[in-house]
């Protein structure tokens, strides 16, 4: 028998949620400062809203949509008695323009009660959190024997950036993986599909504005000037047309 050092543990621990705490400032800092921009230049993100509408067909009463942004789902929809929560504060300024029912909180900590909602969506949202706690959150709030509809980029998603960098940047999830936490969690999967969506730049640097001005932060792990200049620049050199891919798993589930 093995004994678990608890000083290891703890440390093991501190650094998750350290890690945990940075990531979500960075979400916050980079959806604030471009919300305006992003609501402009969000082409994929409206595309994945409308093709998630057309998939969660009628859905009836008080509805949930798990980070909001600036509000695609429900500007294109006909839910009008939908809530919409966002984790960064200007996101949710810019979404009062069209619904004032919305509220700045955190996804993997929803500030409702146990089965308030009638349904529950989220459009390119999910792939920001702890998907474990957002699964538990949303089965939380959810009425039972209602609908969860969602999509979420999963492995394979952004492949040019790591053709440019020449390096592995981001920890998409696996389908599989994403399914399996959606049953642990207790609900039951009606429906899914996957769905491959492209964009294409002319060559790496119109890319990174394009990222930049969608809040899409790539350089989270380098803290150097030095370095962030190094990735401009492998972004600069990349004369060639540059294509953006988005691999969506759409995912109809119920509260069973």
């Amino acid at each position: 028998m093995y004994l678990l050092d608890t000083n290891y543990v703890y440390n093991i621990s501190l650094q998750k949620y350290i890690r945990c705490f940075v990531l979500k400032s960075l979400i916050k800092i980079s959806f604030s400062r471009f919300s305006e921009s992003y609501d402009k230049e969000a082409v994929l993100q409206k595309k994945a809203a409308e093709i998630l509408i057309d998939f969660a067909g009628d859905l009836e009463g008080k509805g949930l949509d798990l980070g909001c942004g600036t509000g695609f789902l429900y500007r294109v929809s006909n839910w009008e008695n939908l809530i919409g929560i966002d984790i960064a504060e200007d996101m949710i300024k810019f979404y009062k323009k069209f619904n004032n029912r919305c509220l700045l909180a955190d996804i993997e900590r929803l500030p409702f009660k146990d089965n308030s909602f009638d349904f529950i969506v989220s459009n390119f949202a999910l792939h920001w959190t702890d998907i474990k706690k957002s699964f538990n959150e949303a089965f939380r709030v959810l009425k039972k024997e209602e609908y969860f509809v969602f999509n979420i980029p999963f492995k394979g998603s952004m492949e040019i950036v790591e053709e440019i960098l020449g390096k592995e940047t981001f920890d998409f999830l696996c389908v599989p993986e994403i399914l399996t936490n959606l049953k642990e969690t207790g609900f039951s999967i009606q429906d899914f599909f996957a769905e491959d969506l492209y964009l294409e730049f002319s060559n790496g640097y119109s890319l990174l504005s394009h990222l930049h001005k969608t809040g899409v932060a790539i350089n989270t792990k380098e803290k150097s000037i030095a370095e962030k200049r190094k990735i401009v620049k492998k972004f600069k050199d990349y004369k060639k047309p540059a294509i953006l891919n988005y691999r969506l798993l759409f995912v109809k589930a119920y509260k069973s």
